[in-house]
């Protein structure tokens, strides 16, 4: 008797197994819905769905589980799930459901820091076919709350713009707000340029709460202020873009909030007397090549060589190791006189240094040299011609000399 009763126990419970997972399969669609790591049980009424709490400006992880019906026949193509927050929309990638299947998609819901939100916000996911047929709905209610601790940057204002030069200071006025629900002390700003190593920041001071710094009727008391910050540029930065990092420490120093802006840094006035040229006036005939040099003496700084207003040639500029060289080549046909055009030296949006440069073109100084070798080889020629003939000369005239001569007694004649 024992027996068949245990037997009987043991077929009732996989019957009951069997209905359960049955039940639990019965129907194609969202199963669980599990949000932070809080799973729902979906078998509730759906108003009375709650997760809390849920903060402003945070962003939270949804979970979806779907099913597919174990009695499902065929497949179920091009699905979709759906979550819809705050009038935002974010769907998943689609998807095929088929008989006993389950599978689970994940969402990130930004939750926004608008004080409108404060209180009940209906979440809802949604499960639709290819062709827009609701299968599934499910909706549940965030409870959106501030932080217990909260301090935001919501504003951020620069008196000279977001440019500035090298040696120069550069300032920013940063509003800071508490938005959590507890004073928050000691609280402190900080603007840094972490590419430059530059940081400064301001003293602590406190925030209420905006309540309280409404009841309050002390004009110190104060949820939301300015503070001013500055920093000086010194004049080796080299010029280019930097990103400058705002924030503002609260909850003793444990956490922040941050803000990060683009500072576009010239090279500044502070390095003209750094930039200078070999010459600036050079001359030579047309149809040659010269070349002018710029010594750039700052390797911090990005520099831009460039050329305006030269008429009588063409040119190439080339830089390498701290110089710049202007190679100019005068035209074949270019006229006789002096030129000027400009050599413009920049780093990112400031012109530096600017040189005036005059070439003159002239004669080919090298005919007159031609010239002047080809007449003092002539002169040199005819002088030895005029030297040889002198010697012919003289010569003959010795010779006829010598023939005229006679003797003027005879040898053998006797004067008595």
């Amino acid at each position: 008797m024992n027996k068949y009763l245990k037997l009987l126990t043991v077929v009732m419970l996989l019957f009951v197994t069997a209905f359960n997972v049955s039940a639990a399969n019965d129907e194609t669609g969202i199963s669980t819905v599990t949000i932070e790591g809080i799973e729902f049980d979906l078998s509730e009424n759906d108003s009375n769905l709650i997760y809390a709490p849920v903060y402003l400006d945070s962003t939270i992880e949804v979970d979806v589980e779907w099913t597919g019906a174990f009695d499902l026949a065929g497949i179920v193509e091009d699905v979709e799930i759906e979550i819809e927050f705050d009038g935002d929309e974010i769907e998943s990638e689609e998807f095929d459901i088929e008989a006993n299947h389950i599978g689970t998609h994940s969402f990130e819901v930004e939750i926004s820091d608008d004080e409108d939100l404060l209180g009940n916000e209906n979440l809802v996911i949604t499960m639709n076919d290819d062709n827009g047929n609701e299968l599934d709905r499910v909706v549940i209610q965030l409870n959106v709350k501030r932080e217990r601790h909260y301090v935001e940057i919501f504003d951020v204002n620069f008196r000279n713009g977001l440019q500035a030069n090298a040696g120069e200071i550069f300032t920013a006025s940063v509003g800071v707000a508490n938005e959590g629900r507890y004073e928050e002390e000691d609280v402190y700003v900080s603007m840094s340029i972490p590419e430059l190593g530059l940081t400064t920041r301001t003293d602590r001071f406190d925030l209420l709460t905006e309540i309280d710094a409404e009841a309050s009727n002390d004009d110190d008391d104060e949820y939301k202020m300015y503070k001013q910050l500055l920093v000086n540029l010194p004049l080796t930065v080299p010029s280019g873009v930097y990103d400058v990092h705002f924030k503002v420490y609260f909850d003793d120093g444990d956490e922040y909030s941050e803000e990060v802006y683009s500072l576009v840094v010239g090279a500044g006035q502070a390095y003209e007397s750094q930039i200078s040229m070999d010459t600036q006036y050079q001359v030579a005939s047309a149809g040659k090549a010269i070349v002018y040099k710029v010594l750039l003496e700052n390797p911090n700084v990005e520099y831009n060589v460039e050329v305006e207003g030269l008429n009588f040639g063409t040119y190439e500029v080339r830089t390498e190791d701290g110089k710049a060289y202007v190679f100019v080549s005068i035209d074949e046909d270019a006229n006789f006189g002096e030129y000027t055009f400009n050599v413009v030296v920049s780093a990112g949006t400031n012109v530096l240094e600017e040189f005036e440069v005059t070439t003159k073109v002239a004669q080919d100084s090298a005919n007159f040299s031609d010239v002047k070798q080809g007449l003092e080889i002539g002169f040199a020629v005819l002088l030895v011609i005029l030297v040889i003939l002198g010697i012919i000369l003289v010569a003959k005239k010795l010779g006829k000399g010598d023939d005229l001569e006679e003797p003027m007694l005879d040898e053998d004649q006797t004067y008595y």
